[in-house]
């Protein structure tokens, strides 16, 4: 099932977390601006992963044809 898969990863990143930080998010104190930062730099890479993907496609496509 997809949803307890992405369950799963999320529980896997909380202990990653936790092992990494020593703290859930919870818990941790950042500032606000902080955790907005740390949102934007993730959503910069999404990006990224997201335009080599539809290039591979496009790759794939292209050769096929």
């Amino acid at each position: 099932m997809i949803e307890a898969s992405v369950i799963q990863d999320i529980k896997d990143r909380q202990q990653l977390g936790i092992a990494k930080y020593g703290t859930t998010l919870e818990n941790n104190p950042l500032p606000l601006r902080d955790w907005l930062e740390h949102q934007y730099f993730e959503l910069l890479d999404a990006a990224l992963y997201c335009k080599r993907a539809i290039k591979e496609i496009d790759d794939a496509q292209a050769k096929s044809n």
